[in-house]
């Protein structure tokens, strides 16, 4: 006896299968839905760049005051002078403000910066000639041997640079101009100290108190080594990973999470007094409140001050910013910043990491 399928049976068939609408909208939702995972990821890497990145700057921040303590003075700007200095010279030199830029001190102060201090200072990258503790990197054997590892340092000194301004090496020492280049560098204040380079540097008779380091547990990921300087003034850097026959004899930097380096910036002071302080041209201190970069994208109302006018005119900036002594700055997921004002149109300054101290 034949029977008509069901109207059932039929429903059923339809639903065997997909129909390619439905097809299109499931692959829909998954594209949409891996694409918001693929944002969250990024976003939550950003977030962890940025908590890792502040928390070192935190322990540089610490760093710095223990070296201010143990010295009385923050270190100096290190950077490009001597260009006519080895390769790993270049960016040891200490700079004044009257070298960098042009104008008043405010315009002088935005491109008044180190790269090179943090590691130079706080972590002792160098050797007896430079700082007075370790051996040269690959010299001969001998009483250096009995300082390895290399990190730390012997005291600056009072002129904190190890020499190169006080008692620099006697080839430099006739012409002032020479005063705080690398390669005046004399830790043990010897009257005829080795030339640079030399690997008679390990027998240099320096003693005393090994000082540091002041940052614990770098990771070699946020060390970097400098190879020359950009027109901009930012360093290129190499890493050790990449297999640079010298990386250990190149000046370094911190990095950030992001690969950039962290700059630093301190109270301005003159001559070659760490201690001292320097006025603007209205007579007033001058003060990191006027570098442009440190000041926030958004400033909190109980903290806003006045100061110099960036080049579009803003002069807002921010009461601890004025009474810091020394800042850091890390340039953010960008890795871009713009000296010249604190806001920018393409918000370059806007995801900058500042840190500041007393």
């Amino acid at each position: 006896m034949h029977r008509e399928p069901s109207p059932f049976h039929h429903a059923r068939a339809r639903r065997a299968g997909f129909t390619l609408t439905e097809l299109l909208v499931v692959v829909a939702i998954i594209v949409i839905l891996i694409g918001s995972l693929v944002v969250a990821l990024g976003a939550a890497a950003k977030r962890a760049q940025a908590a890792n990145t502040t928390a070192l700057m935190n322990a540089i921040s610490t760093g710095l005051g223990k070296f201010e303590g143990d010295f009385g003075y923050l270190p100096p700007v290190l950077g490009p002078r001597d260009t006519g200095a080895p390769a790993e010279g270049r960016g040891r030199d200490v700079v004044r403000i009257g070298d960098v830029g042009s104008g008043g001190v405010v315009q002088r102060q935005q491109d008044w910066l180190s790269y090179t201090t943090l590691a130079e200072y706080l972590i002792g990258y160098g050797h007896r000639g430079q700082d007075g503790y370790g051996r040269v990197p690959g010299g001969a054997a001998g009483p250096g041997d009995r300082e390895a590892p290399p990190f730390g340092i012997r005291s600056p000194g009072p002129d904190g640079a190890f020499g190169s301004i006080d008692s620099p090496q006697p080839a430099l020492a006739a012409n002032p101009a020479f005063r705080g280049y690398y390669r005046a560098r004399n830790p043990a204040r010897l009257a005829t100290p080795p030339a640079i380079n030399n690997t008679n540097w390990n027998t240099q008779p320096v003693e005393g108190r090994v000082f540091g380091p002041y940052i614990d547990q770098i990771d070699d990921r946020l060390l970097g080594g400098v190879t020359g300087y950009q027109a901009n003034g930012r360093p290129t850097i190499v890493t050790a990973d990449q297999g640079v026959p010298n990386f250990d004899q190149l000046p370094k930097v911190l990095l950030d999470y992001w690969g950039e380096p962290i700059a630093y910036y301190r109270r301005p002071y003159g001559g070659d007094d760490l201690r001292s302080t320097v006025s603007d041209a209205n007579g007033n201190l001058a003060n990191l409140g006027d570098i442009y970069v440190l000041r926030g994208w958004e400033i909190a109302p109980g903290d806003q001050a006045v100061g110099a006018p960036d080049a579009s005119g803003d002069d807002s900036s921010s009461a601890h910013l004025k009474g810091a002594s020394f800042a850091l700055v890390s340039t953010g997921p960008d890795r871009s910043f713009n000296r010249a004002v604190r806001r920018d149109d393409p918000e370059f300054n806007k995801d900058n990491i500042v840190q500041t101290g007393r």
